[in-house]
């Protein structure tokens, strides 16, 4: 099957993938703590920021499984509004995702990233993901300092984003 027609495939929201990814990186916390690398931030379930809750609630794993799928899918459909769907296989789109719940969506929309996957750059925008043109770490700084955490997880995002996804056989 030509490159073309396997980015065409429909793209699935919220998928097992997508949500392993986010339990790799972001943990699945059941009682909400204030992220240093957020300020402070009240943070539960797989980073889920919103809507607030008092650090120190504790949440079961049945609630926080229903967070981190809406919040996948809720993430999917802001990457899937600000680039075109023929331009995202299901890697690509899984990453991009992975790569707003940490940013924000607005931050991975404007990002240089969505902006060559808009173009239909996708090697360039994947690895825009993790690199700036120069070839330096981006996404990777909280208060103005390197986080070599954020760093691999740019580089995790970059290249599950450059892995072009197989379909399955009929």
């Amino acid at each position: 099957m030509s490159r073309l027609a396997k980015i065409a495939t429909p793209l699935v929201l919220g998928g097992a993938a997508l949500l392993a990814g986010m339990h790799q990186w972001e943990s699945q916390e059941l009682t909400v703590y204030a992220d240093k690398l957020a300020g402070g931030l009240p943070t539960y379930c797989s980073g889920r920021t919103f809507p607030p809750r008092p650090v120190g609630e504790r949440l079961t794993r049945a609630q926080c499984d229903e967070v981190d799928a809406q919040t996948a899918t809720e993430y999917g459909r802001a990457i899937l509004a600000c680039i075109p769907a023929d331009r995202l296989d299901q890697n690509s789109f899984d990453a991009m995702t992975l790569f707003a719940i940490n940013v924000g969506k607005a931050g991975a929309c404007g990002s240089r990233a969505a902006q060559l996957l808009r173009a239909g750059q996708r090697e360039a925008g994947c690895r825009a993901l993790a690199t700036g043109p120069d070839g330096r770490p981006v996404w990777s700084y909280a208060g103005g300092v390197f986080v070599r955490g954020l760093q691999n997880r740019r580089q995790y995002e970059a290249n599950w984003c450059l892995t072009l996804a197989q379909e399955s056989a009929p």
